[in-house]
């Protein structure tokens, strides 16, 4: 490991790993497995679950929270309280609003069955999403694209694509 900075009262387990010029704030907690890039600041109240990778040069808000085996990029910015589920993945250069939930599953799984699989969900290089936004397992946001603020991604959207919500859900319709 190398010298880091470490907030007051931040857990930090075994077999985390982080790089260079590390900044980690207060009352967060690191669990296993966990890799941070090099000059990578995390802020106040974070919780970041085993198998979070984390890149170069990236900043996460206040209580930002990752599910295990998310993968971020180089270059992220998250902006506070989001929500990273398990099974997504975010291209370096990307940038995350506030209050952005992602879920590992489609749908509710009944009492009695067997466990769905898991689609991953991918953001794309230089892809924003706005703050508020819910974004469904298995769908792939474009290199580049923009979310609106506040809207639900049920569906792929295309690079460089500008994405708003329709009656609170977004369909896929693209304006340029």
């Amino acid at each position: 490991m190398y010298p880091a900075k470490i907030g007051q009262f931040t857990i930090i387990e075994d077999d985390v790993v982080f790089g260079k010029n590390v900044t980690i704030g207060s009352y967060c907690r690191i669990m296993p497995g966990t890799r941070i890039g090099d000059n990578t600041i995390i802020m106040d109240y974070v919780k970041l679950m085993p198998k979070t990778v984390i890149g170069c040069d990236c900043k996460l808000d206040d209580y930002v929270t990752t599910s295990g085996e998310v993968k971020i990029g180089d270059r992220i910015r998250v902006k506070r309280c989001t929500m990273i589920g398990a099974a997504t993945e975010i291209e370096s250069d990307a940038w995350i609003g506030s209050c952005v939930k992602t879920t590992k599953i489609k749908y509710p799984k009944v009492i009695g069955e067997e466990e769905e699989t898991i689609e991953w969900i991918k953001i794309c290089k230089g892809a924003m999403i706005g703050s508020g936004s819910l974004l469904l397992a298995g769908i792939t946001i474009g290199e580049g694209a923009v979310v609106a603020a506040g809207a639900i991604v049920a569906k792929d959207c295309e690079p460089y694509g500008i994405y708003k919500s329709k009656r609170a859900i977004l369909t896929g319709y693209r304006n340029v």
